[in-house]
């Protein structure tokens, strides 16, 4: 047995949340694509020539650096150009991954064409990163002003950016938990307030449904593309429920049925917006931003979603969602962002490390938090930033109740993930909602005994959590 210090770490919500809620503004992009069957990795980006290469600019080293965020290109490709025109050292080239992000650095480190740094990767890929030495620790690196600015010991998340004492990426911003985004002017026009209950929803979008006749429905999901966690996972949060029980280091599933139940009596009333159940998350926003659905739900992003890719033709606002009891008994994960991993294979680390410390300056970090691309993480910049400049993006700030939750161990259990099992739990007709929380408790236990065993996992237990204060307990990790 090993146990840990009291360290907070990303939430097994969080893990494959990520890539789902990814939003990109309008305007052109640069975008690249690999040829996956011939294994050719084709980049072209601000600077772009060859993806991978560390070759000399004249006097200076180039800096391959990989994202998969389109959002941020037209600043990103602002303060590279900036960072270009003024330092005689090093050039950055900046190439965005649009495909099969996570594939492409696995292919890049095994054919001698790694980028220097990429962005953060979720828990499971950055696990198998750092396993397969993928990416190093940045610990020797870290100056005395990156570790103030950024706050770098308050955001070491065992598991998620850390492994042990060794650092490998610092977030220097983070995503909201999710919110209720409404059409004001429909709750306001029937007299109707955001219920602080899931059991009074049905209720509501019902009343919400009749009175649009086919005009418009009571709520919309998209239901291909990660339904259950845009917010019905994290309304269980809220509530203290999780899929993982930290004190018992178990998978406990049960706790989730009533929001099962409130959902399907939803489709059941035919209050959700017809095909959600097939519809993917960018048609779920514009049926939204046109006054087609009273209720969606999503995090932070969506204040440039509605603002700048789909602005909505309505007056919207946001928020907390429901809770089960109608109070807040848990915290909602935050997902830490922002950060970058230095690859293990750059010839040139201190010169990579000089650009990651660029990202996270206060000067680039000021301008990246004012234009909404992100919201700040540490103290620091919180009170560096303007907030009259971050637009929307303020509807998601200030929630006392989002943290950074432990991670959960990573298991593979037979048969479907719990996500999308629980979703289909969630849709009329769909299959019986006792039997599919029986069948995740007993194939995820199963898979976690049998791991543990194998030594591929260990089993984490905090028998003093508080969904409350989720970083506050003592972690222990065991082997049996």
């Amino acid at each position: 047995m090993r146990k840990g210090k009291k360290i907070a770490a990303l939430s097994l919500a969080g893990l494959m949340a990520v890539s789902a809620l990814t939003a990109c503004s309008q305007g052109e992009t640069k975008e690249n694509t690999a040829d996956l069957t011939s294994g050719a990795l084709a980049a072209e980006g601000t600077g772009a020539n060859e993806a991978g290469s560390s070759a000399a600019s004249g006097d200076r080293v180039k800096i391959t650096v990989w994202t998969e965020n389109r959002h941020d290109l037209d600043y990103m490709n602002k303060i590279v150009e900036e960072f270009n025109n003024t330092n005689d050292h090093i050039e950055i080239e900046y190439v965005v991954q649009t495909e099969n992000y996570v594939n492409l650095l696995s292919m890049a480190a095994n054919s001698g064409q790694s980028p220097d740094i990429f962005t953060q990767v979720n828990i499971t890929d950055f696990k198998n990163f750092v396993d397969n030495g993928i990416v190093q620790p940045i610990n020797d690196f870290i100056t005395d002003e990156f570790r103030t600015i950024n706050e770098v010991d308050d955001h070491l998340y065992e598991g998620a950016n850390v492994m042990g004492d060794e650092i490998y990426w610092v977030p220097c911003g983070k995503r909201s938990g999710s919110r209720f985004i409404y059409n004001k002017e429909i709750f306001d026009g029937l007299g109707l307030e955001i219920p602080k209950s899931i059991g009074e929803l049905p209720e509501v979008v019902k009343k919400i449904t009749e009175a649009g006749n086919g005009e418009y429905y009571g709520i919309i999901f998209p239901g291909m593309s990660g339904p259950f966690e845009r917010w019905l996972e994290h309304s269980a949060e809220m509530s203290g429920v999780t899929p993982y029980d930290y004190k018992t280091g178990t998978f406990d599933f049960t706790g989730f049925k009533p929001w099962l139940e409130v959902t399907r009596q939803m489709f059941e009333d035919n209050s959700v917006f017809p095909g959600s159940a097939s519809m993917k998350i960018d048609p779920a926003r514009v049926q939204f931003s046109e006054g087609h659905a009273a209720i969606h739900a999503n995090a932070s992003q969506e204040a440039t979603v509605l603002t700048e890719q789909f602005p909505a033709q309505i007056e919207w606002a946001v928020a907390d969602l429901p809770t089960l009891n109608g109070r807040i008994e848990g915290c909602e994960y935050a997902n830490p962002n922002t950060g970058w991993l230095m690859s293990a294979f750059t010839e040139h680390p201190q010169e990579a490390w000089e650009v990651i410390e660029y990202f996270g300056s206060e000067e680039v970090l000021k301008g990246y938090f004012e234009n909404g691309y992100s919201l700040p993480i540490s103290q620091y910049m919180d009170e560096k930033i303007d907030k009259s400049k971050i637009g929307r993006m303020a509807d998601f700030t200030g929630a006392d109740y989002e943290a950074v939750l432990p991670v959960a161990p990573s298991v593979t259990p037979e048969g479907e993930n719990y996500r999308d099992a629980l979703w289909n739990a969630c849709l009329q007709g769909g299959p019986d909602i006792d039997e599919t929380i029986d069948n995740l408790n007993k194939t995820y236990n199963a898979a976690l005994d049998k791991e543990v065993k194998m030594g591929k996992t260990k089993r984490l237990v905090i028998k003093d959590y508080d969904p409350l204060h989720p970083g506050d307990g003592t972690i222990e990790y065991l082997d049996n």
